[in-house]
Order: C-alpha cells, then structure tokens, then sequence
C-alpha cells in the first residue's frame, strides 16, 4: 500500500451501507481538525440547576457481541468499550490533536518508530487493582494473536512483527512464543514502550482509539478460558457483568438483560478525566428509528435519530442537533474498462453530477453535498481541491468533446448498484438522470443484491456504480488517503498510481502536521484530477436532544449517542 507502515482494513466501519434515507435510516455500523467541529449543547457552567436524578437515557441499534475491547468492532460495541475501558490517549475537545488518557503523557525517538507512554499515576481498575503498563502490553498482544481473530488487528500491525505475529497459523505451537518478540514492552509499571517497524505520524491516533486499552491476564483467566484453556473471554466472559473488569471511567452495573446494558460510574476511576456528574447511563437496544423516536417523544429517551419522516417537521426543532458526520459516499469508475479507461470521460462524468440537488432532492438536506475526499470537520478539508469534479454541465459536455468520444458512443453504459437499498436506488435514479440532462448519456441502471453488487465491485466485473463509503475510524487524514494507494483492498476503481503512492507513503510516515497536510495536498491533487471515483456526499448525524441535557460536547466521531466522548462533561438539569 503505497510503502505505508500500517495495511489495514476500515476498523468498525467496513463496508459502509448508506443508510435508507427514503424509509428509515440505521445509524451506519460503523459509528473530526482545522477543523474537526465540537459543539457544545447547553451548559455545564455554574448557572446550571441540576437534577436530583442524574441519569442519561440514550439509544444503541444493536446488542453488543461482547464488551471485550479487543473483540468489540461496530459503533454499537464502541459506545459501551469507550466508558468502560480507557485507551492511552483521547482525542481533544477540538479534534486537532490528542491528549492524555491512561497515558499522562508520551515522547517518540529520534527515529520516530519508538512511542513511549508515561502511565497515570494512581490508576486504578476497576476492582481496585493498580493500572500497570504490564496490562497494555497483553492487551496489545491479544489484538495481533491470530488465535483471536481480533477485527481490528491490522490497525496494530505497524508495531514491530505484529503483522508476521498475526499472520501465524492459529494452531501453530509458537504462538506464544512468538507474541514475546512484537515490539512491546513494560519498562516499568508505568512505562509502556511501543516500537514500530517504520515511523508513522498517525500513530498517535491508534494509541487514541478504544481499542488501545489494557486487559487484565488474570481476568481473562479467571472468566474467559475454555475446556482447552483458550482465550474466550470475548466470546464468554466479557459479555457478564462481574467478568468486565475496566479502567474506564463507567463500569457495567448488571448482566446484559434483553433490551438495554446500564453504566455506572466507576468509584475506583482515577484517570485523566474528571468524575462524571451522571450517576447512570441506560443504553437501550432499539433497531427502529420511529419506534426510538416514540420513545423519546414520550421521555423514555433523552436523545434520539431523527427519523426520515420527521426530517422536515424537526428542521427547526431547538431540540434538534446536527453534527457532519465522517462519512464519505462516491461513485466507483473502473479504470481498467471502457470508456472509463479514459480520464476525460471520468471527468466529463464526474462534472455532470450536481451534487446540491443530490443533497436536496434524495436526502432532504440532510446529506451534505461533496467533491472532495476529506470530509467537512476534520483538518485537511480542502473544498477549493475539488475543482477538476465541480458541477459544471458546460464544461463537462467540452470535456466529453475533447476526448474524442460521442455522447451516442456512450448509451448503454451501466451503472451497478443495491438493489436492496432504497437510497441506493434513488441515487442510482438521480445519476441516471443527471448524465441525460447534462451530457446527453442514456445510462441503462444495473440492480443487483448487495451481496452481488460487493463481489461485484471487488472482481472488477463493472463498468461504473455505486455508491461505496467509507466512515473515518479516527480523525486523520491518512486514514482516507490510504483507499486508494496501489493495492488497497479498501478500493474498487482499480486505480493505481505512482505519484500518489509515493505522496500518500510520505505523509503518513512524517511526525511533522505542516509535511504531512502537504503530502496529502499533492496526493489530493493528483486524486481528484485522475477521478478513478466522483464523490458524491458527506452524511451528517440528526439527533434530536431533550433542553435539560446540558454540557454535551459533540463530534463527528461519536459513537451511536452524541457526546460518548466526553461523559463526563454531561449534566441533567431540573425540569
């Protein structure tokens, strides 16, 4: 990939699906600098009366599998993991940068390949037991041991071995033996060391996720070892109350009932953060955005998704809170096939989409229109970049023109798409449309099954369709630019290219921001003027919050409930 220390797959958002805007939108199982936006809902400053009842309702899609941070994946799992385990750094209020967590501090080498983490003093699990940088080594162990099958391992594999480690035959005997050689290491209780195979200046955004947390060895002895001896504590013991044993700053109050997971503060919680006001935090499991929407119409929620149908009645909702969300959707042209083999005709394409009606008339606005790969809200947001993609029917027929290709020529080239999603469809109905308006094109629409249209994709097996996503796992810009290098199984356009590869290597291994972001202008330069995809739209969050739930922070990275990032800066207020 481009010669880039970390290969690796989208973490909890592979696969983004685009959410049924027309029927009722999933909050996509996924699911921030310059700039990342932060908003504040309410106050939590002195004028603030508080309610004698401090608990927070809110609403997750899905049951967790498990509350194992290795283990855990989908944005649903990540709104439990992230307050009940605490990884070594957080993002700032801002997004610009990260900030102790279970580490106070940390300091690279020379080389720019060894992190090492000062530990905060007095951290406590818990059960009281003391935070001992012992712990982040095994937790870190357990996510590149192919014995686990940690869905997230590639995020690690930057770490010295790690991808040779985790590449090991599950049933080899010198697993174990081999987990001792990655480049981890305990200096002292409260040193964790970290060394890289090469430098990367994003790592600091690993060590951010949730993810990046302890595990306690003895725990998952005690609670998470099979018949054989195995490691089950994901699949077993990290799904009971007593087993799920954290540094976070919540812990689970009871085993996971049918229909909700409740958080309690954790007493023994001596970290970075300060104490939360909340004394409890129900998570209730609720698939269906009107039926959640009913409850929290009737107080059983303090904040919910908007559903589809409610979308122009709480436009103007004081209630209602709209976050950009870090989610990109684009339109895929197989380079490797006719006519998108020929650069004008993915430009001519990509200039006759207009974007803002797309926005408008398939989303009712709740979409945000998008020419650009870096979403709105995160540092590297260049929209003056995406010039080469801007809707212009003119100069898109001129360029169609000057490739020497008839818009006749090009009847009947199909566009691939779900048929199983209702938006997909009516996007694939908007593009059709717009391609006969603004460039004379008769597009003949390609339905298939998802499963279909994702092999599909893959094999190469398509002339152009759509669309595909993808949901930033943290905010960085090397986190979307790495799609599309050389080799990516992360892309579908087949699209390969030198300068880009070489642009894309240097700034995700440089520790400078300035080199960096330059880097990355020059790859979204030579991007956005190849056009292997026209991008299409960014998502953005529509909850609605109740007025006595004061001091929510919100970012685009949140989880399933806004605000998960900084709970302990949510109050209620008396009402």
């Amino acid at each position: 990939m481009g010669g880039q220390p970390f290969p690796r797959a989208n973490l909890y958002r592979c696969a983004l699906r685009l959410p049924d805007i027309a029927d009722r939108p999933r909050a996509i199982a996924v699911v921030t600098v310059a700039l990342f936006v932060a908003a504040c809902v309410g106050s939590s400053g002195p004028e603030v009366t508080l309610a004698s009842n401090q608990e927070l309702h809110v609403r997750l899609t899905t049951e967790p599998a498990s509350f194992d941070p290795g283990q855990t994946q989908w944005d649903y799992e990540a709104a439990v993991a992230r307050q009940t385990f605490e990884g070594l750094l957080r993002t700032t209020k801002d997004g610009k940068d990260v900030t102790g967590a279970a580490a106070d501090s940390y300091t690279t080498d020379s080389t720019g390949t060894v992190y090492t983490f000062k530990l905060h003093s007095g951290a406590r699990w818990s059960d009281g037991q003391p935070v001992k940088a012992a712990d982040f080594v095994y937790g870190f162990q357990r996510l590149l041991d192919p014995r686990l099958i940690a869905p997230n391992a590639s995020f690690y594999y930057g770490i010295k071995n790690g991808a040779i480690v985790n590449a090991m035959d599950p049933k080899d005997p010198d697993v174990d033996a081999a987990l001792q050689t990655l480049g981890l290491k305990a200096v002292d209780d409260k040193t964790f060391q970290v060394t890289l195979e090469a430098p990367a200046g994003y790592f600091k955004w690993i060590a951010s996720l949730w993810t990046s947390a302890p595990v306690r060895k003895d725990i998952v002895a005690k609670y998470g070892k099979d018949s054989g001896g195995n490691d089950q504590w994901g699949a077993v013991g990290a799904t009971a109350a007593q087993t799920v044993v954290g540094n976070g700053l919540f812990k689970i109050l009871e085993d996971v009932p049918k229909d909700h997971v409740t958080l309690i503060p954790n007493t023994n919680y001596s970290g970075s953060q300060r104490r939360p006001t909340l004394t409890k935090i129900t998570e209730f499991f609720i698939s269906d955005d009107t039926v959640a929407y009913a409850k929290y119409h009737s107080g059983e929620l303090d904040m919910t998704t908007v559903p589809s149908a409610y979308t122009d009645a709480l436009r103007k909702s004081p209630e209602l809170v709209r976050v950009p969300a870090l989610k990109l959707f684009w339109m895929d042209m197989n380079v490797q096939k006719a006519p998108f083999d020929n650069l004008k005709v993915r430009l001519a394409f990509s200039k006759a989409i207009d974007r803002d009606s797309l926005a408008t008339t398939v989303s009712s606005r709740r979409w945000i229109a998008a020419s650009t790969l870096i979403p709105r809200g995160m540092r590297n947001y260049r929209p003056d970049l995406g010039a080469p993609q801007k809707f212009d029917p003119a100069a898109a027929k001129m360029t169609l023109a000057s490739a020497g290709v008839d818009a006749g020529s090009l009847n009947g080239v199909k566009f691939l798409y779900n048929s199983e999603s209702s938006s997909s469809k009516r996007i694939a109905d908007f593009i059709q449309a717009q391609l006969k308006t603004n460039l004379s094109v008769d597009v003949v629409l390609d339905p298939s099954d998802s499963r279909t249209v994702k092999r599909r994709l893959r094999s190469g097996d398509y002339q152009f369709g759509g669309p595909s996503g993808w949901g930033a796992n943290y905010p960085d810009s090397q986190d979307w630019f790495d799609i599309f290098t050389t080799g990516s199984g992360n892309q579908s356009s087949r699209w390969s290219n030198k300068a880009y590869d070489e642009a894309v290597a240097a700034g995700d291994s440089n520790a400078d921001n300035s080199k960096r972001d330059a880097a990355y202008e020059t790859a979204a330069k030579v991007l956005l003027a190849e056009a292997p995809v026209t991008f299409l739209c960014q998502l953005s969050t529509w909850e609605v919050v109740k007025p006595y739930v004061k001091g929510l922070i919100t970012t685009p990275s949140d989880d399933q409930w806004l605000g998960d990032f900084f709970t302990s800066a949510i109050q209620i207020a008396r009402h």
